[in-house]
């Protein structure tokens, strides 16, 4: 009997771990980021990622934002990422309104929207995008996940890529470190 809980308990944790994310499937993600992370809170302590240790890591606030700012600054910028997650004080809708200004600003930009979908993220409604584009120079690619927390606050991350090689690859990292986000309200 012993034996037979051990096997049940085991064929319960692989199953959780082999269920991917919508997110996930979006982006054919096989890979789970594995290198030593450390815990990192956002100056208001309003929600915490784990980052990898080596990463350089910025904290901006103000009344209405509390950011975390990280990027592996050894590797070449063709070769890493830029992530940049922020807890915001504000209400937000996933209405025409909202899209039309996403659109604006991203034209300001010169990005097109390439792919984009609503989603649940950890059980609360969200909108994403990948957009891409030049920037200084380079191939550009931008996933942004706005995730509605609560009437009044709102989640927002942005993922940089740039150059043209392995950018799934390098949103599918991104993704792992965003999807162990714990927000602590």
């Amino acid at each position: 009997m012993k034996h037979l809980l051990q096997f049940l308990v085991l064929i319960m944790v692989l199953a959780s771990c082999s269920k991917q994310s919508e997110l996930r499937k979006n982006f054919n993600c096989n890979n789970i980021n594995s290198e030593q992370k450390s815990e990192q809170y956002d100056f208001h302590k309003n929600f915490k990622l784990n980052i990898p240790s080596n990463w350089k890591t910025t904290l901006y606030y103000n009344n209405y934002q509390s950011e975390i700012i990280s990027a592996d600054t050894v590797k070449q910028l063709t070769n890493t990422y830029i992530l940049d997650a922020s807890y915001n004080l504000g209400t937000i809708e996933f209405s025409n309104k909202f899209h039309s200004k996403n659109d604006s600003i991203l034209k300001a930009k010169n990005l097109k929207i390439i792919k984009s979908n609503t989603t649940l993220f950890q059980n609360k409604p969200s909108f994403w995008y990948v957009a891409n584009g030049a920037k200084n120079g380079f191939d550009y690619h931008q996933f942004n996940i706005t995730v509605l927390l609560s009437q009044n606050t709102y989640f927002n991350c942005y993922i940089e890529v740039y150059g043209d090689k392995n950018i799934d690859e390098r949103f599918c990292d991104a993704i792992s470190i965003l999807e162990n986000i714990e927000f602590l309200e």
